[in-house]
């Protein structure tokens, strides 16, 4: 595993790169904001589940490749508002209607995600965490705003129902970012008597 790890991290990383470019100029917009959004959601619950599910060994990989498909999101992301772009839509007059709406329109909320994924996705780096020291971890602490911020984006765009779906998922991620800070397993192994 340990060997194949750095094909898969760039099989990930350059894969994620070709899709996102081929999908946007194919104004493929809600497939990759859908894919932006399962990613990101991978990249955020991979820790908690690594730790309550320690026995399971896909998040063991997950955990190994946490950046890459954090950066794989983010191009996505990248690619959702350029396909918007490549419609025809000037860039200009995305940014206005982001704000013309206010907090109450899902694309206000699309604006500060994609600001924050920059933000992330420029310092997901080996010189950047070198430069940043701890400061890094604390920078990147900005994923659970970017994670609300996606998921209030994603759940205004689609209504109540969607709504109801998206404070359902950020419950049970931070619940299962509660349970695993306090040390809870789940099918641990049991000590052999």
């Amino acid at each position: 595993m340990n060997s194949s790890l750095p094909k898969i991290k760039g099989l990930i990383f350059y894969g994620s790169i070709l899709v996102s470019v081929l999908l946007a100029f194919s104004h493929q917009t809600k497939t990759l904001g859908q894919a932006s959004l399962i990613l990101l959601t991978l990249v955020i619950f991979t820790k908690p589940l690594a730790r309550l599910f320690p026995t399971i060994n896909l998040f063991k990989v997950l955990l190994a490749v946490r950046r890459e498909t954090g950066q794989a999101g983010a191009f996505a992301a990248f690619g959702h508002v350029a396909s918007q772009v490549f419609r025809g839509v000037p860039l200009f007059d995305l940014l206005q209607f982001s704000f013309s709406g206010g907090p109450q329109s899902f694309q206000f909320w699309g604006f500060w995600t994609l600001i924050l994924m920059a933000i992330l996705f420029l310092t997901s780096n080996d010189i950047s965490t070198r430069l940043l020291k701890r400061n890094w971890f604390r920078l990147h602490q900005l994923i659970h705003p970017l994670y609300i911020f996606a998921m209030i984006h994603y759940g205004l765009r689609g209504g109540y129902l969607k709504l109801i779906l998206v404070v359902f998922v950020l419950f049970v991620l931070y619940l299962s970012r509660f349970l695993a800070a306090r040390g809870t397993k789940f099918f641990a192994s049991s000590p052999v008597i």
